[in-house]
């Protein structure tokens, strides 16, 4: 029996997204301070985990539009495998809770190598030192966090605004596009259930889009516990095509810019194969696929606002599983208890 959708956090957590993304556009924090530790730096270091290492991705696209050198870690490589670091660089860790242990180590061994370090984290993480502080949101009371992923890219994206002016888009159209993003909910209900019952999902993104295709498979894995993965538009050309079985669905992520005409390619193999293909994007969908047209804040904010339908679209898929989308599947004893064997 399929649940209500509604009675998720995770509902209500993606509905507030539009006046979170409007107030940490103009909340009083030290990004001046930020953007200047950045600007500064001769190298950029984003590190997250998870859905954070998805905002660290982000950030180097927003970062290096505004002229910095920016690379993306993931926390346990970049504390285990990281470069060497000094006061040259610039280190900005992402983390939703502030728990996670490679995030927290990696705030240290930055400070350690003396590199100056931005620590971007909900508004209730536990205190850590770093050079600068940045909080977004209060924690989330869904394990699929939404509005704070959403809220650190804005937050990033407002810092590189104040290191070249106007480089990433013009910030002032992101909550009305995020508002309207968070109106698309029937149409990524409706997809739902079209898709319900899928052996797999693929989403794809080329260039700034790449992120969102990993966040929603993330979204997908944890809220509806249905198999999905995301790639690069090209990655998945060149092998993991060879997956696509009768009836996986393929959600797609684009926009005008220089990776939109190998996204159609990409698209336009999935509709040969006769798979399922959603297109995500301002720009009119391939004749076959199923097009939700999201705003068009440009194509570095793009990561902002595309994501909220596919965040939808997990939630309703969880509740047509008749699965809690909020609880991390601790309801489930056998993999709670090996959850609870390792430490996040």
């Amino acid at each position: 029996m399929a649940r209500n959708a509604h009675d998720y956090r995770l509902y209500r957590q993606i509905q507030s997204q539009g006046d979170e993304v409007e107030r940490i556009l103009a909340a009083p924090l030290p990004v001046e301070a930020a953007a200047e530790t950045v600007r500064s730096a001769n190298c950029v270091h984003a590190v997250g985990t998870g859905t954070s290492s998805n905002a660290a991705r982000t950030a180097c696209y927003l970062f290096r539009a505004a002229g910095v050198n920016a690379v993306e870690w993931a926390a346990h490589d970049f504390v285990s495998y990281g470069p060497p670091l000094g006061p040259q660089d610039a280190v900005l860790v992402y983390s939703h809770s502030g728990k996670k242990q490679y995030s927290r180590q990696s705030i240290e061994r930055s400070l350690g190598a003396g590199a100056p370090t931005i620590w971007i984290a909900g508004t209730d993480a536990p205190p850590i030192e770093a050079t600068l502080t940045l909080q977004t949101v209060p924690r989330e009371t869904s394990a699929a966090f939404t509005v704070s992923h959403t809220t650190a890219m804005a937050l990033t994206a407002r810092i590189a605004d104040a290191i070249s002016p106007g480089a990433v888009g013009d910030l002032a159209v992101l909550p009305g596009a995020v508002q309207r993003a968070i109106d698309l909910e029937p149409e990524a209900a409706e997809l739902a259930r079209a898709w319900q019952g899928f052996g797999a999902m693929v989403a794809i993104g080329a260039g700034p889009h790449e992120a969102s295709a990993h966040e929603v498979a993330i979204k997908i894995n944890e809220a509806a516990r249905l198999r999905a993965r995301g790639y690069a538009a090209e990655q998945f050309l060149h092998g993991p095509q060879a997956q696509m079985q009768p009836g996986d669905p393929m959600l797609v992520f684009a926009s005008p810019g220089e990776g939109l005409a190998r996204t159609q390619v990409v698209a336009g193999f999935g509709l040969d194969i006769e798979a399922p293909v959603a297109w995500i994007a301002p720009v009119e969908a391939p004749q076959g696929a199923t097009w939700i047209r999201v705003p068009d804040p440009g194509e570095l904010l793009a990561p902002i606002v595309e994501i909220i339908p596919a965040q939808w679209l997990a939630c309703h898929l969880a509740a047509l599983e008749d699965v809690d989308a909020d609880n991390f599947r601790l309801d489930d004893e056998p993999f709670k208890r090996a959850f609870e064997r390792y430490e996040l």
